[in-house]
């Protein structure tokens, strides 16, 4: 089995599952925990959204709230994601809380003392991870586009997400590779190949 060391710790395997496209969608809660994504580092949120996510100017426009670690942003054109940065995004959102948290929306300055701000010092370009998180309806417009580019998970997650799926799931998965080797659905259930200090490049597709 091969598989690509990035140092003594842990082991990345790269794992790909083709299913059925109705079973899409029970991936989602992984993208609500948080995902990691390798992209490039130093630009901004917008230009992140666009580039590294694909997505389109209609689906940004969805995008009500933008939290990037941890400071809701007004203008994803003028802040910039570091390596370890980690992005939150959420469609609209219902009450007061949604409402202020909204970008550019009318209670916005409630928050004005935790709002993001650039700090003047300039952002190191290179490649690096970002922890993206989707919430509501964004799982489903974004979702799909995210796990067909390929995520990073821990061995924990994806123990944790392979033991409670129920036979349907995998009796739907059409295609499974593990570092281009084809498997059994049968004896990844258990996931007795990965330990938890593991990490995992899960591509997804669904059709």
């Amino acid at each position: 089995m091969r598989s690509d060391r990035s140092d003594s710790r842990e082991t990345i395997f790269r794992f790909e599952e083709a299913v059925d496209k109705p079973l899409v969608p029970r991936f989602f809660p992984l993208l609500q925990h948080g995902v990691l994504i390798r992209c490039r580092i130093g630009r901004s949120v917008a230009a992140f959204l666009r580039e590294d996510i694909g997505a389109t100017a209609e689906t940004i426009d969805m995008i009500q709230s933008i939290i990037l670690d941890g400071k809701p942003v007004d203008d994803p054109g003028a802040a910039f994601i570091r390596d370890g940065s980690t992005l939150a995004l959420s469609a609209a959102m219902p009450g007061l809380v949604g409402a202020t948290l909204r970008r550019g929306g009318t209670y916005s300055s409630f928050r004005s003392a935790i709002t993001y701000h650039e700090t003047g010092q300039a952002s190191l370009q290179g490649e690096g991870y970002v922890r993206i998180k989707l919430f509501n309806l964004l799982m489903a417009e974004l979702g799909p586009v995210v796990l067909r580019k390929g995520v990073f998970l821990s061995g924990r997650d994806v123990v944790s997400f392979m033991t409670g799926q129920s036979p349907d799931f995998w009796e739907g998965c059409r295609q499974i590779t593990l570092d281009g080797a084809p498997v059994d659905a049968a004896g990844l259930r258990n996931a007795p190949w990965l330990s938890e200090k593991d990490r995992v490049f899960l591509v997804v597709t669904g059709g």
